[in-house]
């Protein structure tokens, strides 16, 4: 393999990256896949027994991994694990804000206290986890932070008011984060999913007749997986999408062309 074949083979070789909500779906397809092409990887999730396989699967690729159990909602276990990622595998230079919950409570049925928690996973996490590993990469002039919104960022669902509403407000700070890092070599984007078979849909895709009814409204005809979701957040994570920032890559198999 050439020099530069190896390059295009481990775009992340000698990385550090940390991948929140990393115990299943997209997450744990995005904290492989960059394991897989170079990078050692820090994750957390609150599901340990999820969190332990998917460190297996990173050290069984050679790489190291640092795993943590972690209520992204709180700024004081962010902190806490992002200063024991950077020790363990040294200064961050990826970090996929992927954690997030699903909410299906019509809007006039709504408490307190799921508003919170929505919101609180949903965008406050991307607050802290930003916050926690800026100082380094500003240091080094690098840096590259995805955000999993989703495409109900911009298109609204019944009983899913407040979910709406954290997404949009990730795809905004995604935004404005984008244009206050951009002069340190940072670049901050967004992927936003349509269906996708991860354990929040479950419940809904585990109805074959539902999931049928979905298939038909996305023109590419199927669900998608989420190793396709992680394909597109490994672009934004490389140096081949360097000038790329402040965007949202929509991977919804055409469902927004149509509605």
């Amino acid at each position: 393999m050439t020099e530069a074949e190896e390059k295009r083979a481990y775009r992340f070789k000698g990385r550090t990256a940390i991948v929140t909500g990393a115990a299943s779906g997209i997450g744990r397809a995005s904290a492989v896949g960059l394991a897989v092409e170079g990078s050692n990887v820090a994750i957390c999730d609150l599901n340990e027994e999820g969190l332990k396989s998917a460190e297996a699967e990173i050290l069984a690729l050679g790489r190291k991994c640092h795993r943590g159990k972690v209520d992204v909602s709180r700024k004081d276990e962010v902190f806490s694990f992002a200063a024991a990622a950077a020790a363990a595998l040294g200064p961050v230079d990826i970090l996929v804000n992927n954690a997030g919950t699903g909410q299906f409570v019509p809007f006039a049925m709504m408490e307190d206290e799921e508003y919170d928690r929505v919101m609180d996973i949903n965008v406050r996490s991307i607050f802290h986890f930003s916050r926690a590993v800026l100082p380094s990469m500003m240091d080094r002039d690098y840096g590259k932070i995805v955000n999993i919104t989703s495409i109900m960022s911009v298109i609204a669902g019944q009983g899913q008011s407040i979910y709406n509403a954290s997404k949009g407000a990730a795809k905004m700070m995604t935004q404005g984060m984008a244009a206050d890092l951009a002069g340190y070599r940072i670049n901050v984007n967004a992927v936003g999913p349509g269906m996708v078979l991860t354990g929040l849909t479950k419940n809904m895709l585990g109805d074959p007749d539902q999931a049928a009814e979905f298939e038909a409204k996305i023109p590419a005809r199927r669900i998608a997986t989420p190793g396709d979701i992680a394909a597109g957040v490994l672009f934004l994570c490389s140096d081949a999408a360097a000038y790329v920032n402040g965007e949202t890559l929509f991977i919804d198999g055409g469902m927004i062309c149509t509605r």
